[in-house]
């Protein structure tokens, strides 16, 4: 299953799928997936992950792998799944869940980092709920093979390689992010409980109804200068929605109860890769992109990093204030 922006990596050992779609919510309560004829990865979590100790109740009625834990972590690359086997043996580690077999595979295609070369981590043991992924990394690290969790995302997933129908479902002890990719087919997440119910379907706009405070309707005019960048909307800090921009400018619209500084993610640059966002607009007001102070992704006196312009140059983000 790789997969960050284009294409989705939905492995059973490096196998590749093209990406039909992909959303992300800030979700704090149960996460439910549903597919239908789809290849698929997804679950409840974090963006960031860490050595937390994570602990979770799911089911899913049509997983290959799963529920249990998938991640990314980097220096080096690495996509990684507790509870799964498969590769080059590399030697045996102990954790408080019991004795774990650690397999490696090389492979290469789409990562969190865009397209190229990644190690796979296969962890055999138990897959159960009560995970220390600190003990997990140390494991790792006495193997020679450790990694930062930091630099990429970590969830409690399940995933479908061969294209099914059915439901998963996973409450996160502590999670505030859930994600599901699909290539093929369609497949819809939502979220109940912790402040609303969001749902997002494949069509590529997350709504979001119930829950306390105001809606919001926020609209993004964007484009890629290659077709293959990636985008996220972001409010305090929550990821709200993620799109792939195409090379003519296109409004991208997200509806949410969630408030706060609204950042747009340019998420992952490479050589041909800049993004023109145009505008932004919140419930009906325009704000326009060059006349915005804040902005870490354009390219500036020599380095990244300036204000007031449309251009997003390197990863980074472009700050459009508070919502109303």
């Amino acid at each position: 299953m790789k997969k960050f922006l284009l294409v989705i990596a939905l492995v059973a050992v490096c196998a590749m799928v093209a990406q039909a779609g992909r959303t992300d919510i800030s979700c704090s309560g149960t996460v439910t997936i549903r597919a239908n004829n789809a290849a698929w990865v997804g679950g409840h979590g974090w963006s960031s992950g860490s050595g937390r100790t994570i602990s979770w109740s799911a089911s899913c009625n049509m997983c290959q792998f799963g529920p249990a834990i998938y991640g990314w972590g980097t220096n080096p690359l690495v996509e990684y799944y507790i509870g799964r086997g498969g590769g080059t043996r590399r030697g045996t580690y102990s954790t408080s869940k019991g004795t774990f077999t650690l397999y490696t595979n090389n492979c290469n295609g789409p990562n969190i980092t865009g397209s190229g070369s990644f190690q796979q981590y296969n962890a055999s043991g138990s897959g159960s709920s009560g995970q220390n992924m600190s003990q997990h990394n140390s494991g790792w690290n006495n193997l020679g093979r450790g990694t930062n969790m930091g630099g990429g995302y970590q969830i409690v997933a399940g995933e479908n390689y061969g294209g099914g129908n059915g439901t998963f479902t996973a409450s996160v002890s502590g999670a505030n992010w859930g994600t599901v990719w699909w290539g093929s087919g369609s497949a819809s997440i939502s979220c109940g409980g912790g402040g609303g119910s969001t749902t997002t379907t494949s069509g590529g706009t997350t709504t979001t109804s119930g829950g306390g405070g105001s809606q919001k309707t926020i609209t993004v005019r964007a484009r890629g200068t290659s077709g293959q960048e990636q985008l996220r909307l972001r409010i305090d800090g929550n990821t709200i929605a993620t799109w792939t921009l195409s090379t003519s400018m296109q409004n991208r619209t997200a509806t949410t109860y969630n408030s706060g500084g609204i950042n747009v993610q340019f998420t992952n640059d490479a050589s041909g890769r800049d993004v023109q966002v145009d505008y932004l607009v919140v419930n009906g007001s325009t704000r326009q992109a060059e006349a915005q102070s804040y902005n870490t992704a354009v390219w500036q006196n020599s380095s990244c990093g300036g204000s007031y312009s449309e251009w997003m140059h390197c990863n980074g983000i472009l700050g459009f204030g508070n919502t109303p």
